[in-house]
């Protein structure tokens, strides 16, 4: 009889386990979020300014969403006396479990930057807008007491926009491509809140754009 039992038990536990893992690799991606961001142009002159950043993530039957926006205050490089960044990104792709701890898939990613700056002592503002259409790799992973989510992907460059103050904005069918890849860890605080920790690099691989690299910290609720 307790031969039984125990056996019951470890069949109970070996059907369970796998299925406990699996649902809590997909944990945090059904989740909103704030933070507060420390981003660093790692160019030559390059500047370090701080930011706030929403994100938002969706996980139905292998299908998955992300969306984030982003606001930096003060311009990516030195030499200007204000400006700003500003982010919108989106992805949606397809989770494919390769383990109970883990899920990978491709995703296909848009990206629109706009990099402003202005220089109070000659009294012009200017701006650049790009945006970015690609695709990447996803994945999702859960460790005993923490959660990951990272990606690597490619944007081709599809648009840019330049505007100086005085001058009408000027419009090429061609940017610079885009380099991405990154990865945040879930720290659960309480039921369905998070804090999440994140390490972000963007390199635009145009000659003399912008590598960006970000460091991120927030709450996320998940529902």
């Amino acid at each position: 009889m307790i031969q039984k039992k125990t056996w019951l038990t470890a069949l109970t536990l070996a059907l369970a386990l796998p299925l406990g893992a699996e649902a809590s690799v997909y944990g945090v991606m059904n989740q909103v979020g704030v933070s507060g961001n420390v981003q660093g142009a790692t160019n030559r002159y390059g500047n370090t300014n701080g930011g706030l950043g929403l994100r938002a993530s969706l996980y139905n039957g292998g299908l998955f969403g992300t969306a984030k926006y982003r606001h930096e205050f003060g311009a990516t490089y030195q030499g200007y006396t204000g400006g700003n960044t500003n982010t919108i990104g989106l992805k949606l792709g397809y989770l494919f479990n390769a383990s109970n701890i883990l899920a990978v898939g491709p995703y296909v990613g848009y990206e629109y930057n706009r990099f402003a700056q202005s220089n109070g002592y000659y009294g012009y503002h200017s701006s650049l807008s790009t945006n970015g259409l690609g695709g990447g790799l996803y994945a999702a992973a859960s460790l005993p007491g923490v959660n990951f989510t990272g990606y690597v992907g490619y944007l081709g460059g599809i648009s840019e926009t330049q505007h100086l103050s005085g001058f009408a904005p000027t419009t090429f069918n061609r940017t610079s491509d885009l380099l991405q890849m990154g990865v945040n860890a879930y720290y659960p605080l309480m039921a369905n809140v998070s804090l999440y920790v994140g390490l972000h690099d963007d390199d635009f691989t145009q000659r003399g754009a912008p590598n960006i690299l970000r460091g991120d910290v927030g709450l996320g609720m998940q529902f």
